[in-house]
């Protein structure tokens, strides 16, 4: 029969910290081979290298990297405006539709292209994501210094990039959207297939959105669609609990993930936002007369 270890024994203790520093190396090993393949990045599609007359194009370094942006101003000033943090396997010009449409309703609009994406240039990483949402919403700030209130919403991917440094934006912003959303990035990776549901407990969290919303004080404005091919209901249904401010959850039926860029459905997928930031807006222009 073996001696039972004694907990205060050095062997034993250097045992167990030999472990624990094998598990996190294969937590971190496995994080590292998850995200080399959990972007997907594509670039601007041919015929897009010319600037659409109604978008302001730019470009902004974030760390080593060059970012590209484009900005549409509101057909009539004053106005709100929001910056939009963009979901996976998306670009500049997937949004330049909504930015038309969302110019002419009255708000101002900032897009840009994480590193890789689009013709932003770089690798993506969790890491490297941060960086780039951060330099972003201070770009987004000298371009709209009259504006009268400014949102952020995060769309697909765009809600951990977006809940990863809401905290730390300054100027805290008026609102904050989320479309399309995850309640964690473990939850989403099982759930799209990436990670077995046995092996979840491996993998770090650098996107737990539920958690982050519980420190938040923001009005929120959650949209889903019941019949979303990628994320169930579930994950917007986890995020709106979490809000301490909770505006609206609305849910749309017969709707697919990409719906906010899709020409078929912009219109419809829009409307609770547009309402969302006028009404706020009205309300802001009432006060001060």
């Amino acid at each position: 029969m073996l001696p039972h270890p004694d907990a205060r024994s050095p062997r034993w203790l250097a045992g167990t910290a030999g472990i624990a520093v094998v598990a996190g190396l294969a937590r971190h090993l496995l994080f590292r081979a998850l995200e080399r393949e959990a972007f997907v990045t594509r670039a601007s599609p041919p015929g897009t290298d010319e600037p659409e007359a109604s978008l302001r194009h730019s470009t902004f370094r974030s760390g080593n990297r060059v970012l590209h942006a484009a900005y549409a101003p509101a057909a009539s000033m004053p106005a709100p405006a929001l910056i939009v943090y963009h979901g996976d396997d998306e670009c500049l010009p997937d949004w330049a539709p909504v930015q038309a449409m969302l110019s002419h309703a009255g708000i101002s609009t900032f897009v840009f292209d994480y590193s890789g994406y689009g013709a932003s240039n770089g690798r993506p990483s969790v890491r490297r994501l941060r960086e780039d949402a951060r330099a972003a919403y201070q770009v987004f700030l000298a371009a709209t210094p009259d504006a009268t209130r400014r949102y952020v919403l995060g769309h697909s991917l765009g809600s951990g990039v977006l809940l990863d440094v809401a905290r730390e934006l300054r100027p805290v912003p008026d609102g904050m959207i989320i479309g399309s959303g995850f309640s964690s990035a473990r939850a989403a990776a099982v759930q799209t297939g990436r990670v077995p549901a046995r092996l979840a407990w491996l993998l770090p969290d650098p996107w737990d959105n539920a958690a982050r919303m519980r420190r938040l004080d923001l009005p929120l404005l959650v949209l889903h669609s019941r019949n979303d091919e990628v994320l169930p209901l579930a994950h917007a249904e986890r995020l709106a609990q979490a809000a301490s401010r909770l505006h609206e959850l609305v849910v749309f039926d017969g709707m697919p993930h990409d719906a906010a860029i899709l020409p078929e459905y912009i219109e419809t997928f829009w409307a609770p936002i547009i309402a969302f930031m006028l009404a706020q807006h009205a309300q802001g222009t009432k006060s001060r007369q």
